[in-house]
């Protein structure tokens, strides 16, 4: 049914109800407790499901273990949930690595129960078989407890499919919905974590939705209405009047957010202004923007501005009105340009193409807001053209060309030199003009179809550049800000806060019952002390520091360990070069690098009830960023982390203007001059020299920290140039032939004039051959890419599997701990790798990187897969794919063999986790992608370019011969053509002059 059978005030009264009834069903919703139970029926049909599923699955490999015929690929088949096979309380396979059971779990006789344990919570279900206990976990919750770019905060809900629940193990109140199992064992209830009835969430949502549309439909019918009536200011004005209030109201009252809390309208993730409080908030910015624009042009067309601007005579009032439309033009590109950076600004997604190729949803939509903003920018800046072409006089251009390109060749290149956006902005506006004057290009498509596209095309390649400019100006803002803050932690000794909490924390250990016990006791074990200490008193604030533990008894003698150095050496040692601090038994050490690291040490003296004394002494090291490991940043909280600048970073630390440390690649002693530390620009924006660039930061005592990353290059703003250039470009496209398919309008695009089609097909003949030939090369190279750091990470693989063969006796010795955890961490350093050692039966021994698997972002078990491809299969080698929270890497797993008398034998087995190859390889993409833009878009630039001029070459000729037929009369004397070329135009210029000739004889 036509919408126009309908009154639009039919429609607004209909819209006006749909308000009501939203603000209605939000205000007088259902009782949570109803709803609750409505949603606690669905779960509990998930949670049957699981039970269902995990229980066919167990009888199978009951079934299996019986004939004797499970193993590591056996239980990977056949298993959705994470499952563990035990016997006598000894754990065989398991199908997950991500998490270690409980071994209580599979003493105690159940059947199924929830299981709460330190980094989340699981629905386990116990099945025996004979001397064999099943164990499978269903995760309903987990918590890693911190929260970086890798792991967020909260329960990731297996089975809660999104809703906002969460689980209560024991509800003595009985007022939430329980859940019990198939046999009607009680499991555990649920509790919402916000208000989220059905009546709160979805019907007031639906219901404005359907008014908002009911609104624009009526004022849209109406504004229809008054067009046809020849009113177009008053249809204009009905369209755009109410648009632009309904978006304050819904900005005022915070919709739809308030109603539902969708993630396009969540503010973390994009947060800019109190017009743009959200992602979702600025895709409906730019739709309202774009409908201003488009009925600002068909206002313009309507009122024929350009046949009055045609009407004037006087110069002065031509050149004010010249001069007014390239000032507007170059305040919508101020604005422009403020937009870019708002947004690259305020946006937790990075979409500076040299830094990140990652896609997600969120950045897709936020590219369309860009898009959408862009194209309402675009069409103002089209108006604005229009009126400019419309005063141009031939006999003025002379002049006008002198004066843009002295102006341009003035404030460009002082704007690129200077930094200064906005005087870089006046350059570009001044070029666009120029060309614009320069080419004759005609705003109209009517006269010349092939000119508007190019000018479409000039102006897109424009905003492509204030993108890449704002972008430019963020990378440099963001960069100066993180190496401050890098050069200020290494010029801090103290760390206030650090010593504040250690000294708490310190002696919270000193009353520990746990630690007093196991430390000083007969049946001492130091080293769940040391976990303890490392896992609940050294977290958090912690993470960035590595720690060391070391025990002493009474008497000042090692506990614990092979060390003979007793405590009395151990504190003359780490004393001689100390600084007492604030804080009483904590010191600050100094070793001659004040660089190199911010060091503590403190000593704990511990008192038993019994009488025993024992003294704890830790000592804690800032952590070093590196370019090989990515742990630093995975294992410690954001607000926590210092700022990593990339791989290629370096710093160096100055006293009285001579180097005294520095890391990284970059020499300091010869690279960079003396006389740079005494350039004011090293301490404001910073240095760029030889294409890096250098930025310092003064300290006491004449100290100075200089850090320094590669520059900014002119590739990298080519890079995004051509990135926003090609996404507005195919964008508008794509909607253009959308538009005129859906119309039935596709044959205009066939019938045009022969300069457009010249330029239509030899661009289309040149796009097709680019784009295949870039995905291909895109392809080839990727694989390469691949190729070689599988080749790395053998040969990384084989020197740290040569140098722990060197130390086989130490795994087979479960005693000397100690002394494995260092050969580990020494073969660790050596190759420059992260390592995980494992025994014959798969389970942990020592890491390199203890706080992986005590965060519970990895357990401590070998990954099930490898123990089938080297245990079973007897492989070499494996490389795997392997996660921890959203950070996906390699890992590569190599068996450590050892002869004895009875043969070669397997002892263990070493996990070397490249948690940065997904770094290397995303790097070595982004260049490629880079390099990829940059040729096609100079390319299609340049072919652009000279199809523009071809198509005027060869219809020369032709534009000649239509005058010239023009002219030609039957009874006054007509011109012969002169064109010397013997192709298609040549023939039929001769033929023209054959008629010429014909009918001067038959005058």
């Amino acid at each position: 049914m036509s919408s126009s059978r309908f009154s639009p005030w039919f429609l607004l009264l209909l819209a006006a109800l749909c308000f009501v009834g939203a603000y209605l069903s939000n205000h007088y919703r259902l009782a949570t407790s109803v709803l609750m139970r409505t949603e606690a029926r669905q779960i509990q049909a998930l949670v049957r499901q699981a039970e269902r599923t995990a229980g066919e699955e167990a009888d199978e490999l009951a079934a299996d273990i019986q004939r004797g015929e499970v193993s590591f690929e056996r239980l990977l088949q056949g298993a959705t949930y994470p499952t563990f096979v035990f016997r006598d309380l000894r754990l065989l396979y398991w199908s997950d690595h991500t998490m270690r059971p409980e071994m209580e779990n599979a003493a105690q006789p159940f059947r199924e129960k929830l299981v709460d344990m330190k980094f989340g919570r699981f629905l386990a279900l116990r099945r025996q078989a004979g001397p064999y206990v099943i164990l499978t976990y269903v995760p309903l919750e987990k918590n890693y407890g911190i929260s970086n770019r890798y792991l967020r905060e909260g329960a990731t809900q297996a089975l809660f499919r999104g809703l906002n629940l969460r689980v209560v193990p024991n509800d003595v109140s009985g007022r939430l919905p329980r859940l019990y199992s198939a046999k009607g064992a009680y499991l555990f209830s649920l509790e919402s974590v916000q208000a989220n009835p059905t009546t709160g969430k979805y019907v007031p949502a639906a219901l404005l939705l359907l008014g908002i549309i009911l609104y624009l439909a009526g004022w849209l019918l109406l504004a229809r209405r008054l067009f046809a009536a020849r009113r177009p200011l008053r249809g204009a004005a009905a369209v755009l009047l109410p648009l632009v209030a309904l978006r304050a109201v819904l900005l005022y009252w915070g919709l739809p957010f308030s109603f539902i809390e969708l993630p396009l309208f969540d503010p973390r993730v994009y947060a800019a202004s109190a017009i743009s409080p959200s992602l979702g908030d600025l895709i409906l910015n730019a739709l309202v923007m774009v409908v201003v624009a488009v009925y600002g042009l068909r206002l313009f067309r309507r009122y024929g501005v350009l046949r009055r601007i045609g009407q004037l005579q006087r110069d002065p009032a031509r050149v004010a009105l010249g001069t007014v439309a390239v000032l507007s033009f170059y305040g919508l590109l101020i604005t422009l340009y403020q937009f870019y950076a708002s947004t690259f600004t305020n946006s937790q997604l990075n979409l500076d193409i040299t830094q990140s190729i990652q896609v997600s949803t969120f950045k897709l939509l936020l590219l369309l807001a860009i898009v959408l903003h862009t194209g309402g920018y675009l069409l103002a800046l089209y108006l604005l053209t229009q009126c400019f072409v419309a005063i141009l006089r031939p006999a003025t251009k002379s002049v006008a060309v002198l004066m843009l390109a002295g102006s341009m060749l003035v404030f460009l290149p002082l704007g690129l030199l200077l930094s200064q956006p906005y005087i870089t902005l006046l350059g570009l506006t001044l070029g666009f003009f120029l060309i614009l004057r320069l080419t004759g290009l005609r705003p109209l498509a009517a006269v010349v179809p092939y000119q508007l596209y190019l000018l479409v095309f000039l102006m897109v390649a424009l905003s492509a550049a204030i993108g890449g400019l704002a972008l430019y100006m963020h990378f440099n803002r963001q960069l100066i800000q993180n190496k401050q803050k890098l050069a200020s932690n290494l010029l801090v000794d103290n760390d206030l806060q650090g010593e504040f909490l250690l000294t708490e924390r310190t002696r919270e250990m000193a009353n520990d019952p746990f630690i007093k016990a196991r430390i000083t006791g007969p049946f001492g074990n130091q080293d769940l002390v040391r976990q303890k200490i490392e896992k609940y008193y050294l977290r958090d604030y912690f993470d960035k520091y590595e720690t060391s533990v070391r025990f002493f008894d009474g008497a000042g003698l090692p506990l614990g360990s092979s060390a003979s150095e007793a405590l009395p050496a151990v504190e003359n040692r780490l004393l001689r070069n100390a600084v007492p601090t604030d804080q009483p038994r904590l010191f600050l050490l100094h070793d001659g690098a004040t660089f190199s690291t911010r060091r503590y040490v403190t000593f704990v003296p511990v008192r038993a009830p019994s009488g025993a004394r024992a003294t704890i002494v830790l000592e804690l090291a800032l952590k070093k960023l590196t370019t090989y490991s990515l742990v630093p940043e995975l294992l410690v909280d954001e607000k926590f982390f210092q700022p990593g600048l990339g791989p290629e970073l370096s710093y160096a630390g100055f006293e009285q203007d001579r180097p005294v440390y520095s890391e990284g690649d970059f020499d300091y002693v010869n690279n960079l001059n003396h006389q740079a530390l005494h350039d004011p620009r090293l301490y404001t924006t910073g240095l760029s020299l030889a294409g890096m660039h250098h930025l310092g930061v003064r300290g006491p005592q004449e100290r100075v920290v200089v850090v320094t990353t590669p520059r900014y290059s002119f590739t990298s703003w080519l890079a995004n140039f051509s990135f926003l250039f090609l996404l507005h470009t195919f964008f508008w496209l794509l909607c253009v032939v959308a538009y005129m398919v859906l119309r039935g309008k596709y044959p205009r695009m066939l019938r045009t004039n022969f300069s457009t089609k010249i330029q239509l097909f030899l661009n289309v003949g040149i796009l097709i051959p680019l784009l295949v030939v870039s995905v291909a090369t895109a392809s080839q190279v990727t694989a390469s890419y691949k190729r070689d750091l599988l080749r790395t990470y053998e040969r990384r693989g084989k020197a740290v599997q040569d140098n722990l063969l060197k130390n086989t006796a130490l795994l087979a010795d479960s005693t000397n701990r100690t002394q494995l955890t260092e050969a580990a961490a020494n073969v660790a350093s050596l190759t420059e790798t992260d390592l995980n050692l494992y025994d014959g039966q798969g389970q942990l021994l020592v890491s390199s990187q203890p706080l992986i698997f005590e965060s519970g972002l990895l357990s401590p078990l070998m990954n099930p897969q490898a123990l089938k491809a080297l245990a079973e299969r007897s492989q070499p080698r494996i490389l795997l794919s392997e996660r921890a929270g959203t950070l996906s890497f390699n890992a590569l797993y190599l068996p450590l063999r050892a002869v004895t008398a009875a043969g070669t034998s397997v002892v263990g087995y070493v996990g070397i986790p490249f948690f940065d190859s997904e770094k290397e390889l995303d790097t070595k993409l982004i260049e490629l992608v880079d390099t990829i833009l940059n040729i096609f878009t100079v390319m299609f630039i340049s072919f652009l370019a000279l199809t523009f001029l071809a198509s005027r070459y060869l219809t020369a000729p032709l534009k000649l011969l239509t005058e010239k037929l023009k002219h030609t009369t039957l009874t006054g004397q007509n011109e012969m053509l002169t064109y010397e070329s013997s192709d298609e135009i040549g023939l039929l210029v001769r033929e023209y002059n054959t008629m010429l000739r014909k009918l001067e004889e038959s005058k």
